[in-house]
């Protein structure tokens, strides 16, 4: 046990989303690429002997929305998860340092509830490298939600099904280009956008993840952007929610711009695209400050 300590809980982009069905409870399944990047958000953890069980502070610089630090949030959910299955018996305090623009399709909630399973288990000093131990976290972030089990595990790439949380590593040797990665400043609800989309038709489905297969092949052989752009693809996109104008607006403006790739992540309404060198980030960076956005020049992990 140590007295506190410090996690990163980085974004996620989705290189290639498609929905193949909906469950009978309700959920869509799905089958996407996701890819951890270097945006973060921080949760720092120490031990605070006057409390008796986990407490949450929340730290906004960026203004991204009033985030309750209440038990609704996914931290608190997460920490109050942990405290029961390992019999946690002293008090936590947790600050949260939120960079990650919400309900913008980049999993920062999911992350966050991610980095309160590690670093809780950092902290207390427990056996992270045993087995039961690995399990019974994993077991805990799929009751956090879709998303969160990708998180838990250290993969910076996964195929992910079901709703996302079936996961297959994809271990790829060579780094992607520099992206840049924009916040059109509205948020979408996950459970709005899967709504408002009607399903596709079975043949439209087998053709994209046949484009899935040659895109994860692509970058398995560290292929330039040039040749996997056009791969990646989001069903999302064509979901009728209120905000589609303002995502649609976002993206015909990177491709303007020159990017490649260009796509939303998840529900949106975070869109993003690939440079062909950082220097040319940079100068696309710039010219991005003319609009109320939150613009990111940044990377795969």
């Amino acid at each position: 046990m140590i007295k506190k300590t410090s996690v990163q809980c980085p974004a996620k982009i989705n290189l290639f989303l498609e929905i193949t069905g909906k469950r009978p409870d309700g959920y869509h399944r799905l089958k996407t690429l996701f890819a951890k990047i270097n945006v973060y958000d921080v949760l720092d953890l120490s031990l605070a002997s006057g409390l008796g069980g986990p407490e949450l502070v929340v730290e906004d610089s960026e203004a991204t929305s009033a985030l309750s630090a209440g038990p609704d949030n996914l931290v608190m959910r997460a920490a109050a998860l942990f405290f029961k299955a390992f019999e946690v018996k002293v008090g936590v305090r947790l600050s949260l340092k939120k960079r990650i623009p919400i309900g913008a399709g980049l999993g920062g909630g999911s992350s966050d509830a991610a980095g309160a399973l590690l670093g809780l288990g950092k902290l207390l000093g427990l056996n992270s490298r045993t087995a039961a131990y690995r399990k019974k976290i994993l077991e805990l972030a799929r009751g956090l939600g879709a998303d969160v089990p990708f998180f838990v595990q250290s993969h910076s790439f996964s195929l992910g099904e079901g709703i996302g949380d079936r996961l297959t590593p994809v271990k790829i040797a060579h780094s992607l280009p520099y992206l840049i990665l924009v916040f059109p400043g509205v948020s979408i609800s996950t459970a709005e956008s899967y709504r408002a989309l009607s399903l596709p038709e079975r043949k439209d489905v087998l053709t994209k993840l046949s484009q899935l297969d040659r895109l994860t092949e692509a970058l398995l052989r560290g292929e330039p952007v040039e040749e996997w752009g056009n791969l990646l693809f989001n069903r999302l996109e064509d979901s009728k929610v209120s905000a589609r104008p303002i995502v649609q607006g976002a993206l015909d403006i990177l491709r303007k711009l020159g990017l490649l790739g260009v796509r939303m992540s998840g529900s949106g309404s975070s869109v993003f695209g690939f440079c062909r060198s950082y220097a040319e980030g940079e100068k696309i960076l710039s010219k991005l400050k003319i609009y109320p956005w939150k613009s990111f020049l940044t990377s795969c992990q």
